[in-house]
């Protein structure tokens, strides 16, 4: 039973996220704002920190996999993303404490990597028309926003789930 939580608490955020970008209201901010949420990558970071590097990074080899399958024009760019960010998460919280609060500024940043990465990708390949001052202030930021209030609620109960499954894992 115990094996199961980890997958399915994955895909619910897998689900949650599109779910959210399909029923959140375009206009809501008066604005032209690209809102993307990030609640999968959000809790493959906490899983990173909190339970396995290796785990977190394989699952997030398959959902950057099914991500780009399912939302992307381009395959491969998440599935390399995700366990990127991961991997650079857990060595950035080798490094400093670990604690929420710098938990919080890592995931931040993570987002603000693979956001900016893949408007890079999509700048070279796609040649979108946004500038970087556009992205930053349409895309970025409100992106931002959205994935840290969703830290705030989700942090505490990723956290225990992570750490008691860790402890589970250490007793096998």
């Amino acid at each position: 039973m115990k094996r199961v939580i980890l997958p399915f608490v994955i895909s619910c955020c897998f689900i949650f996220e599109s779910i959210f970008a399909r029923y959140f209201p375009e206009g809501l901010f008066g604005g032209n704002y690209i809102i993307v949420p990030h609640f999968l990558l959000v809790a493959l970071l906490l899983m990173g920190v909190y339970y396995s590097r290796n785990r977190a990074i394989l699952f997030a080899f398959i959902f950057g996999l099914l991500f780009d399958v399912f939302y992307t024009e381009i395959l491969g760019v998440y599935m390399f993303l995700f366990p990127l960010s991961v991997y650079i998460a857990d060595k950035m919280m080798k490094i400093l404490q670990n604690n929420l609060f710098i938990a919080a500024i890592v995931i931040i940043f993570n987002i603000s990597l693979v956001e900016f990465l893949v408007y890079e990708i999509n700048l070279l390949i796609l040649k979108l028309p946004m500038t970087i001052t556009e992205f930053l202030e349409y895309r970025l930021l409100p992106t931002l926003a959205l994935n840290v209030i969703f830290f705030i609620i989700m942090a505490l109960p990723f956290k225990l789930l992570f750490s008691k499954m860790s402890r589970y894992l250490l007793n096998e």
